[in-house]
This record gives structure tokens, sequence and C-alpha cells, in this order.
């Protein structure tokens, strides 16, 4: 993320047994110097390369549920998603590569900063965002590929579990504005970045009948600890997508998987050992007709059952009184992804309609501020209740 997020302490209140730990990752002053950019940015916005919304954020939220899952892309790097890196908000690197292949041809989508054998750079075209969802348009080949990261914001009291999953989504949807069908096939993949163990997490496969999983986790893990400027040394990070005839999966160099993905168009559906760079999924999307669309729907997570320690008692998230276990809660999340989707256009609309009726004179540049501060807001937070409730985790 941009250089005005930085870390604070937390605080909490109590309701009966549900403790609320508020964990921000901007104290006031940063937020108005955040805040502060945009509106520097509105006022002095030149040309772009690209067709972007009324301002060009600092930075762009792409996976944002809490203070350790909390991942950006640099507004400066728009101009070529195919080679942005994003990052952590405090600015480290990580890794997160979308790759197309389209009729035998493979293009890098996102996130690809050095070249690969075997792989084009598809050509942005537009980027926008809402109060949940960033949007990349691309062209790769005779293709439209839209790239929607989204992070869900529910915050109903009636939705508390599912706000507190420490999820968000990654969906790649391409259409066909041709008159002839298009076989297309989708990858992506995380590596250890996302972990701060440098190296040391291991990297598990698991499969059930709903979704293919990849999980790093060091089990040497030091608790409710940070180093790296606030990246979190314990936790799991989680990458998955369903479990269908067209996933495939594979781990290892990102180089060697996507090569092997450029010429075949699936992955190897190895594991071949915890130290590798990169745990990929893939998706064959099959032949889309001429004027059709079709997508698949990637997770990623940053799982801490030890969540923590709450004046010397253990907090684990929220959402464990209803999915105490990491393979549950990943099923429910790719499960519920259409109704996730769905309340999100609503809350949306909703931020978007309130934040213009402010002003009919600023009211529409004042709706693209606020919408770029929801994410930055709820990320800050984490729903958490005592460990000692759920004998189940343990």
């Amino acid at each position: 993320m941009s250089a005005h997020a930085v870390a604070s302490t937390s605080t909490a209140w109590t309701e009966g047994q549900l403790s609320i730990p508020i964990s921000f990752t901007m104290p006031f002053l940063s937020v108005f110097a955040y805040v502060g950019s945009l509106l520097f940015t509105l006022l002095c916005t030149g040309p772009a390369t690209i067709k972007v919304m009324s301002i060009n954020l600092p930075s762009y939220p792409l996976a944002v549920k809490h203070p350790y899952l909390s991942t950006w892309v640099p507004g400066n790097q728009l101009g070529d998603i195919a080679t942005a890196r994003p990052q952590f908000w405090a600015g480290q690197n990580l890794s997160w590569p979308v790759v197309a292949r389209i009729d035998g041809s493979a293009y890098a989508l996102f996130g690809v900063p050095s070249p690969i054998n075997g792989l084009e750079n598809g050509h942005t075209e537009s980027v926008s965002y809402t109060s949940s969802h960033t949007i990349f348009d691309l062209t790769a080949g005779d293709v439209e590929v839209k790239l929607d990261f989204f992070s869900p914001v529910l915050p109903a009291p009636e939705d508390y579990s599912r706000q507190s999953l420490p999820y968000s989504y990654l969906t790649v949807s391409v259409s066909n504005p041709t008159d002839k069908d298009v076989r297309v096939q989708i990858a992506a993949g995380i590596d250890q970045t996302w972990t701060n163990q440098n190296g040391a997490a291991q990297l598990t496969f698991t499969k059930s009948k709903s979704a293919q999983v990849f999980q790093f986790h060091n089990p040497d893990e030091t608790l409710f600890t940070e180093t790296n400027e606030a990246m979190a040394t314990y936790g799991t990070v989680v990458w998955s997508t369903i479990n269908d005839n067209s996933t495939s999966h594979a781990s290892g160099t990102a180089s060697d998987v996507f090569a092997g993905f450029a010429k075949t168009g699936v992955l190897a559906d190895t594991e071949d050992g915890p130290r590798n760079d990169l745990a990929a999924l893939s998706s064959d999307l099959g032949k889309i007709p001429g004027k059709q669309t079709k997508s698949v729907t990637f997770a990623v997570g940053f799982d801490r059952t030890d969540a923590i320690n709450y004046l010397g008692n253990t907090q684990t998230g929220y959402y464990r009184s209803s999915w105490p276990t990491i393979p549950e809660a990943v099923e429910f999340v790719l499960s519920d992804y259409a109704n996730v989707n769905a309340a999100s256009q609503k809350f949306d609309k909703l931020v978007r309609q309130r934040s213009e009726a402010v002003s009919t004179e600023f009211g529409i540049k004042y709706a693209d501020i606020i919408e770029a501060s929801v994410r930055q807001t709820f990320g800050a937070l984490e729903l958490t209740v005592s460990r000692s409730l759920f004998s189940v985790l343990g």
C-alpha cells in the first residue's frame, strides 16, 4: 500500500461473551493524511494512460479483510496491470500472478513483473472500484478479461460471522466479443511472501468434494508477534478454488509452473515440497461461444486460530462459532460467493447514493473518496471471541 498507512495499538469493548478487539492499521493522523492524498489527487490528476474514475488512488485495495490480510496495488503501476506488483499495506512486495491461456496463447493478466517464457502481456483498458470491489479490465488476444478483487463488507449485526471471515475473492471473467468459439484456461497463485516466514512455512494441498486448497503454515510459529513492519509471524495463508473436473493445481517456481501451463493449459497436479515458491490453481473454462462470458473465482485468506492475546485471554475469530476449522470456512466462503456478491451490490449502491447526496456540486467526487475508504476502514477491524468458548478447537 502507500506510505500513508501505519500500525497502531488495539482497543476493545465487550458485550456479554462477545469481545470485539479493534485493530487500526491507520491511526487518526494517518487517516487524515490518506484522505488528504486523495483530495490532492482529486485536484491535481493529469491525463491517464488508461480509463479511471474521477480520482486516481495512491493504492487500490485487492484483498483487505484484517490488518494481516491487507493487500494493495500502487496506483502508479496501473498503466500495465500485467506487470504490477501487489503489496502488503506497509509496502512489502507480495506475489499474486494471474495468467490466461486463450486459444493456445498465454497472457500475463496481473502480477507478473518479470518476463516468463511463453507469456505475452494483456493490455490494460480501465480501472474502477466500488466500496467492496476493485476491477481491472484488460484485453488479451481476442477476448475481454475482467479481474474483480472483492473483499466483502457486511456491517449488519446479523452478518458478524460472515464479516469476520478472513477471506477475500478474486474472480476472473472472460468475455468473447467475437462470433467464433474461444478456448480459455485461467491460472493464478500466491507464494511465501504472504506468510512473513522467509521460506519456513510448510506448503500443503488438500482436496475435498467442493474445494481445492493450498495452505502455507509454519508449525514452529511464534504466536502474537509481528516483524518486517507489522506482518504477522503466525497463522495460515490459504489459497483455494472450487473442486471440479476443470480444476488443476501445482506448486513450484513461477517460471516452471506457468511455462507448463502456457504449453498445455493445465497444471501438473504436483506438490513437490514445502519450500516451493508458488502455489497455483487453474480452471479450464472450456469453449466460450461468441458474445458469452465465463468466469472462475478464487479465495485467499489469512486464518489465525489464535488471533490475539487480549489481556491474557486468547481470542479467535468470531466466524469460528459457525465454521470452526479452515476446511469448513473455505468451503463456506466458496459456496457463499453468489450470495455475498449480491449483498455487496446492494451495499455498494447504497454507499454511492448516500455519498453523492451530500452535495450537488461535489457529491460525485466525494462519493469516490468514500468508496475508496470503506475497505480501508473495515480492513482495520477484527471481530473475535474467547478461544476457550470453542473446545472443538483443541
